[in-house]
C-alpha cells in the first residue's frame, strides 16, 4: 500500500506540473479527469495537495511559503523522499496559510478568501489564470479578472460567477444538480463541460460538451428555459429582447483556458476589450477603427505580438498617448497628403 501511494502521489504531482505549465492544453485536462477516475485514492491524493497548494498561494508573497510552493510544484522532479519532505512541509505550513486567508490580502490579489454568505470566494488579479478543483471532483478554470463563490450542498451544487469568464468542467452526480448563476441566469447541469462569461454588456454561455439548460432568474415574461447541445453558445446582450443562440466551434472558443484566443470577424474594440483582460497595458481604440474585423489566433500573454499583427494587417497604426495607455487609430493614407 506504502508504495501505491507513493507512486499515487508522485502521480499527482506531476499533473500537477503539467496542468500549470504554459503548454497544459484542453487534452492534458481531459486526459487527468481519466486518470482521477481511475481509482479513489488518484481522487484522494490529488484532492489532498490540491487543497495543500491553494492555501499556500493564498500566502505566496512571504518568502518561507513561496519557497514550500515552488519545492511542491517541482516534486515531480525529484526523489521521493524529497516528494515526501515537500508534503509534510506544506502541512506544517497550512495554519500560516490559513491566518492569511483569512486576513491579509497578498500583493493585491485574493485568490481565496473567508467564507462568504455561505459560500467559498475564489477570485484572479486582472491578469492571472488559475484553476480550482472542487471538493465533488469539478474543476473550475478562472480567466482574468474573475471572481467565483461555490457553495457545495448536500442536494445542490451552487456556483455563482460575480464577475469575469470561467469554464466548468463537471464531475458527475446525479443527485446534486451543479448550477451556476451569472447575471439574471441560471445554467444547470449534471456532467458537462461549458464556459460563462459575465460582462457589463452581455452574457455569454458557451457549451462544448454535454447538455444544459439555460434559465431566467425569478419570472421574465416571454423568456422560457433554453436546452443548449454541444457546439452552442447563447449570447444575451444588456438590453435585447430575448438571447441569441448559434453554432460555433466550441474548442476556439474556450481556448483562452489554454492562453489562446480565436477571433473570427471580431469588431477590433471587441478584439481588445478581450485582450486587454490579460494585461495591465491597456489599449483603447479610437471609435473611427473600431468596426473595423480581426481574425486569427493569439496569445493571450502576447500582446506585443497581436498589435503587431494588427498593424500589419489592417490600416492603423499603434502609439502610447503617453500616459502609459497604447492608441490604436486609423494609418494615414499617403495619398491623401
Amino acid at each position: 500500500m506504502s508504495k501505491c501511494l507513493d507512486r499515487t502521489e508522485d502521480e499527482a504531482a506531476g499533473w500537477d506540473a503539467r496542468l500549470r505549465g504554459a503548454k497544459s492544453t484542453f487534452r492534458d485536462r481531459r486526459e487527468h479527469q481519466l486518470w482521477l477516475r481511475e481509482a479513489p485514492l488518484h481522487q484522494e491524493t490529488h484532492d489532498r495537495l490540491q487543497a495543500m497548494l491553494f492555501a499556500l498561494r493564498a500566502g505566496s508573497a512571504l518568502p518561507e511559503l513561496s519557497a514550500l510552493r515552488d519545492e511542491a510544484r517541482g516534486g515531480v522532479e525529484e526523489s521521493r523522499r524529497r516528494r515526501r519532505s515537500i508534503f509534510a512541509a506544506i502541512a506544517a505550513a497550512i495554519v500560516l496559510a490559513v491566518m492569511v486567508v483569512l486576513g491579509v490580502e497578498t500583493d493585491g490579489r485574493t485568490e481565496i478568501s473567508a467564507k462568504k454568505q455561505g459560500g467559498t470566494i475564489y477570485a484572479t488579479s486582472p491578469d492571472e489564470r488559475t484553476k480550482v478543483t472542487l471538493a465533488d471532483g469539478s474543476v473550475i478554470t478562472l480567466d482574468a479578472a474573475t471572481r467565483v463563490s461555490v457553495l457545495l450542498g448536500k442536494a445542490r451544487r451552487d456556483i455563482t460567477l460575480l464577475a469575469g469568464r470561467a469554464l466548468f468542467q463537471v464531475a458527475k452526480d446525479r443527485t446534486r444538480p451543479f448550477v451556476v448563476k451569472a447575471g439574471d441566469r441560471t445554467i444547470t447541469a449534471l456532467g458537462t463541460v461549458f464556459d460563462v462569461r459575465l460582462s457589463a454588456k452581455e452574457l455569454r454561455v458557451t457549451l462544448a460538451e454535454g447538455t444544459v439548460a439555460v434559465r431566467p432568474v425569478g419570472y421574465r415574461p416571454g423568456l422560457a428555459e433554453q436546452i443548449m447541445k454541444p457546439h452552442q453558445q447563447l449570447v444575451e446582450a444588456l438590453g435585447a429582447i430575448s438571447p441569441e443562440l448559434r453554432t460555433i466551434d466550441s474548442e476556439k472558443a474556450i481556448s483562452w483556458a489554454d492562453g489562446q484566443v480565436f477571433f473570427e470577424n471580431e469588431p477590433l474594440s471587441s478584439a481588445v476589450v478581450e485582450m486587454n483582460e490579460y494585461s495591465r497595458l491597456k489599449i483603447v481604440v479610437d471609435p473611427a477603427v473600431a468596426d473595423l474585423r480581426i481574425n486569427g489566433m493569439f496569445r493571450t500573454s502576447n500582446q506585443a505580438g497581436f498589435l503587431e499583427a494588427l498593424q500589419v494587417t489592417l490600416p492603423v497604426d499603434v502609439h502610447s498617448d503617453g500616459n502609459g495607455q497604447l492608441i490604436i487609430s486609423r494609418r494615414p493614407d499617403p495619398a491623401a497628403e
